[in-house]
């Protein structure tokens, strides 16, 4: 089979917002690189710390409009959206003035894919705080959840002009020139956010993406390997690194990296899809339709899911199944093209 087409999995949609809130936002405002966490679970753990201490805190004083605001921040981190909204909507209506809450509530609302009610926060943020590169930075990443991308790169870039050591902007920016396949404009950013942070897994795993889809599979290997090296449990390298054994031919390493991915993430559509591919290219048809039938029911528009499921139909003689699968993808993504195999 072709593997090395790239795929609605391929885009870099696994790092969300996760950089901007709690003690890393706090950083950010005090003229410090916020980086990203080292670890998702050395994070998580610190995040329960932070919530536990802020209840104690909301409890003693249940007007504290800082205290309602970063507890809505740390919600917004592991992603309980609807409990970030009522402490962000709490604390607005304490401080109509606090442009971190305002901000933190427009990204809540993009990450629900409230897009409209997002932009309206974030530009109202922008308003009270026109010299905050997080604040750019986050409209900027909403407009990037939109595929406004001319947009968000001018946000991203204002950012980058407030804080030009911003390494997270600076990546972020090379993602969306990677989604545009401007891959060479994607590198340089890259390189640029990498030299700015270069213990930092997330840009080093960014980088090691848009490698990947250059067909630059050894750099990548290198990258994502050292990614890994620095946050053991990161889903999105182990999975990713997965993707780069499988364009190489390494199954048996692209299996053992997908398994440990979905065994930290269960819920992730494109690391089971991925894995449904390894299981077709090494002859396993029926572990593949389960991957891709349960990738399928998490994304029901992933055109090369439903393509791949296609090939296993047909790999299997169920060429019914097979021709509607194909059919879909194609209307899906009219440069959808069955692989052979």
């Amino acid at each position: 089979m072709t593997w090395g087409r790239r795929s609605p999995q391929d885009r870099p949609r696994r790092r969300r917002l996760s950089g901007f809130s709690g003690r890393r936002g706090q950083a950010a405002r005090a003229g410090e690189d916020p980086g990203f966490p080292d670890d998702d679970e050395q994070r998580t753990e610190g995040l329960v710390g932070d919530l536990a201490e802020l209840n104690r805190d909301i409890k003693l004083h249940p007007a504290d409009a800082y205290a309602i605001s970063s507890r809505g921040q740390v919600y917004l981190a592991i992603g309980r959206y609807d409990e970030a909204l009522a402490d962000l909507g709490r604390a607005i209506e304490l401080d109509a003035s606090d442009a971190w809450a305002i901000s933190a509530r427009g990204r809540a609302l993009g990450e629900m894919g409230r897009f409209d009610e997002a932009l309206a926060d974030l530009g109202r943020a922008v308003e009270l705080a026109p010299d905050d590169p997080l604040v750019f930075s986050a409209r900027g990443e909403t407009y990037r959840l939109m595929g406004r991308f001319d947009e968000a790169l001018a946000d991203l870039g204002h950012a980058i002009e407030l804080y030009p050591e911003y390494a997270w902007a600076i990546s972020t920016c090379g993602q969306i020139h990677e989604e545009m396949e401007r891959y060479d404009e994607a590198l340089t950013d890259h390189n640029r956010a990498v030299e700015l942070a270069p213990d930092d897994a997330f840009v080093i795993c960014a980088r090691a993406e848009t490698c990947r889809l250059m067909g630059r599979l050894d750099e990548a290997l290198a990258d994502f390997n050292r990614a890994i090296e620095i946050a053991s449990d990161y889903a999105w390298a182990i999975g990713s690194r997965g993707q780069a054994y499988l364009a190489m031919g390494r199954l048996d390493e692209a299996l053992a990296d997908l398994d440990r991915a979905i065994h930290i993430d269960p819920d992730v559509d494109w690391t089971i899809s991925t894995r449904g591919q390894v299981y077709l290219a090494m002859g396993r048809y029926d572990q593949a339709l389960a991957d891709l039938n349960l990738a399928i029911e998490l994304d029901p528009s992933d055109a090369e899911a439903i393509g791949s499921r296609g090939q296993a139909y047909r790999l299997l003689g169920r060429e019914e199944e097979a021709l509607a699968d194909f059919t879909r993808a194609i209307e899906l993504d009219p440069g959808y093209t069955p692989s052979e195999g």
